[in-house]
């Protein structure tokens, strides 16, 4: 692969930065590069990601910058529709009924309506936890939580930046999978996991490793599902496996719902996805060049939902169900949630909320798409959502 430069077509394609952007881009360069001088030039793709995600008060989700929403990079379910959480509550709260503990942690809360919407359907105090890591968010997530429930709801909501030592309940992440740091591998008569280095104007591809954990995992998988072709470019995700761990040390009975972008493992290796499936989102223009506006774009990586499901068997859960989400807000009242009816004979209210629902529910929008996978520790639970059709 070759170095990039800010000519480049991508580059030339996407919206011109700010001077804000622009600074707050070269400081995150600068601290980057710091790091590749200290590793003799050259850091592995999964930490490059990182520091561009979650450098503390530079990376994307830890900096100041816009990201939700119409004036962000991209939009997510929850700011789509309130269909979603209202929904996703209707599961809660079923799963509450059949003796899961009352409380709810949610990883990576973005703007807060995911919250919001739980809350207000569920209309009760609860105990809701919030993991996010960025000091910039919770601030963003807490005003609009203040503003928007009483009192005595919002009292109960608490935000951490660590996993509590103890928890039990439903754990939820919308999008967290896809914006875990994950390793880049290319095929070369055999594998290599890729690394990013300076040029002394931009960052650039480099050789990393060829011995590593990645390379390994994807030689499993080359030999079961392959040959792979040459050249093939791919993920390997490595932080499955520690993540699920860590909520199972913290739990006894915790129930996992998870919603986000992906495929099963023989589809995600498809002989045709050459290019592997990155993805960078800048003011809502997607790309695959991971290596431009550092710090001002997201970048993710599908799931590959068998590994998270390999992952979360070995850290002790069992698998509740697999999903497309819009078998999954179907099965759990979206069409209820909507209740045309209230909106009488205002015909642009009905338009839209139309709309929100093919959107959320469409195979061509995020319907088929995205897919919610359902784990269980310690609980026997009937879970009619996260089954399939037929099953």
């Amino acid at each position: 692969m070759s170095s990039y430069h800010p000519q480049d077509q991508t580059l030339a394609q996407l919206p011109s930065p700010s001077a804000e952007e622009i600074a707050h881009s070269s400081r995150v360069i600068e601290y980057i590069v710091d790091k590749i001088q200290q590793q003799n030039g050259v850091i592995a793709f999964s930490e490059y990601m990182n520091h561009l995600l979650y450098a503390p008060g530079l990376g994307y989700y830890s900096a100041g910058l816009s990201k939700f929403g119409k004036q962000g990079d991209f939009v997510t379910a929850p700011e789509v529709s309130p269909l979603f959480g209202r929904s996703l509550a209707n599961q809660c709260q079923q799963i509450f009924e059949q003796g899961g503990a009352p409380r709810i942690l949610e990883f990576g809360a973005g703007s807060g309506k995911l919250c919001l919407q739980i809350l207000e359907k569920l209309n009760r105090p609860l105990d809701y936890y919030i993991l996010d890591l960025s000091a910039d968010l919770q601030q963003r997530q807490q005003a609009l939580l203040r503003e928007k429930l009483s009192f005595e709801v919002f009292d109960r909501i608490v935000w951490l930046d660590k996993l509590p030592q103890s928890f039990d309940g439903i754990v939820i992440g919308n999008e967290v999978l896809d914006a875990m740091p994950v390793s880049l591998l290319k095929k070369t008569e055999q594998w290599r996991e890729l690394g990013v280095g300076f040029d002394g104007e931009c960052f650039c591809w480099r050789d990393y490793a060829d011995d590593g954990e990645a390379v390994k995992q994807i030689q499993i998988i080359d030999d079961a599902l392959g040959p792979l072709p040459e050249g093939y470019l791919t993920e390997i995700n490595l932080n499955y496996r520690p993540w699920f761990q860590a909520i199972a040390d913290a739990s006894n009975q915790v129930v996992i719902l998870l919603v986000d972008y992906g495929y099963e493992q023989a589809e995600y290796y498809r002989a045709e996805r050459s290019r592997g499936t990155l993805l960078c989102h800048y003011h809502h223009r997607a790309h695959d060049d991971a290596l431009v506006l550092p710090g001002l774009q997201d970048v993710t990586a599908s799931v590959d939902f068998d590994a998270v499901a390999d992952a979360a068997v070995t850290s002790g859960f069992k698998i509740a169900g697999l999903v497309s989400q819009a078998h999954f807000l179907l099965q759990n009242d979206l069409l209820k949630e909507a209740d045309f009816g209230y909106l009488d004979e205002d015909t642009f209210a009905q338009l839209d909320l139309a709309q929100q629902i093919k959107t959320l529910t469409l195979p061509d929008e995020m319907g088929e798409r995205f897919k919610v996978i359902g784990l269980v520790k310690n609980l026997d639970l009937d879970l009619p959502a996260l089954q399939p059709r037929g099953s």
